[in-house]
């Protein structure tokens, strides 16, 4: 009986002698994961600091309820000024 971990039980398969298929089938083609990515001039990458007083703070989660503070304010300055126009 072989030792533990003797390999020779194991079939070695000759290099002409192998199986492949001829042409790659779906379930062997390689499948991208996840969405695409966005073009660099479309990444938000580019960060700006306010600083607020705690009354200020406040009234903004108050108002940006369970959103973030930031996409909040994202919001409000894209879609109720002409900043970006």
């Amino acid at each position: 009986m072989p030792k533990k971990n003797d390999l020779s039980i194991f079939k070695k398969v000759e290099p002409g002698n192998s199986v492949k298929p001829s042409e790659p089938k779906s379930i062997l083609a390689p499948k991208t994961v996840g969405r695409k990515a966005k073009k660099p001039e479309d990444k938000e990458s580019e960060i700006v600091a306010i600083k607020f007083t705690k009354a200020e703070l406040a009234k903004l989660e108050e108002k940006a309820g369970l959103v973030p503070k930031s996409t909040y304010l994202k919001h409000i300055i894209r879609n109720k000024t002409d900043l970006f126009d």
